[in-house]
């Protein structure tokens, strides 16, 4: 590099909140979290952040659900963010060594990954974020499917994200399922497949909420009103 005419130090930050929530007030985006260009993933994250909080909003304030669902928020995303800033700190870190040997190292072990296929694959999918691998704790106990996300399946009545459209819950269940009276914000669909699993995929398209049919009715409820709301609440569109 010859003749240089202007030049400046970069400086990037690394920090994250430590809640995303306090009282009424809420963090998101790089509100929420900062960190370096590396990865180019904090738009799609302040994105996520977004879609997390928002339907989870309506849910409390306009269709009854209770306030802490709002603390959800920061549990699910709180763990992502850190997730994001630990890569991006990665791979600046290893695209500013100085010492020839681990750069010598970095760029060995880089050739070696780019040509193990499922490897080089997922972290293409990671780093772009095309590929969405998040899966949100569920508690003790939950189905496996709870906090993944949900894939777009061919249902009865549509696909399954042409249902979500409208920030809409979509509740699917096999044929001759009884559920209970739902709501015109929860989509009811009917599985194409022999699978007996009900679930509940949330706004956001990941699972609330899934069980065994025909299974418990009252577990059931207390699902649809914990993430959706009152089921007997008059709506207003």
């Amino acid at each position: 590099m010859r003749d240089v005419r202007w030049k400046s130090r970069f400086h990037s930050d690394e920090r994250q909140a430590p809640s995303y929530r306090v009282g009424r007030v809420f963090l998101a985006g790089d509100a929420a979290h900062v960190h370096s260009p590396a990865g180019a993933m904090g738009m799609n994250t302040g994105l996520q952040d977004a879609a997390n909080l928002g339907w989870k909003l309506v849910a409390v304030l306009r269709d009854g659900a209770d306030d802490a669902l709002l603390d959800t928020y920061r549990t699910e995303r709180h763990a992502v963010g850190r997730l994001v800033l630990r890569m991006s700190g990665t791979m600046v870190r290893a695209a500013i060594l100085r010492h020839r040997s681990l750069r010598l190292l970095r760029t060995v072990a880089g050739t070696m990954v780019s040509h193990l296929r499922p490897v080089a694959d997922r972290a293409a999918l990671m780093i772009s974020g095309i590929g969405i691998g998040i899966r949100y704790r569920a508690g003790r106990g939950a189905h496996p499917l709870t906090g993944r996300r949900a894939p777009d399946t061919e249902l009865a009545e549509g696909r399954q994200y042409e249902l979500l459209r409208g920030g809409r819950f979509v509740l699917i269940v096999p044929e001759g399922t009884a559920v209970p009276d739902l709501p015109d914000r929860i989509v009811l669909a009917h599985r194409t497949d022999d699978h007996q699993t009900i679930a509940l995929v949330r706004p956001d398209g990941y699972y609330a909420w899934a069980g065994k049919a025909p299974g418990d009715t009252a577990a059931l409820r207390d699902a649809l009103t914990t993430w959706a709301g009152r089921l007997d609440l008059e709506e207003s569109r």
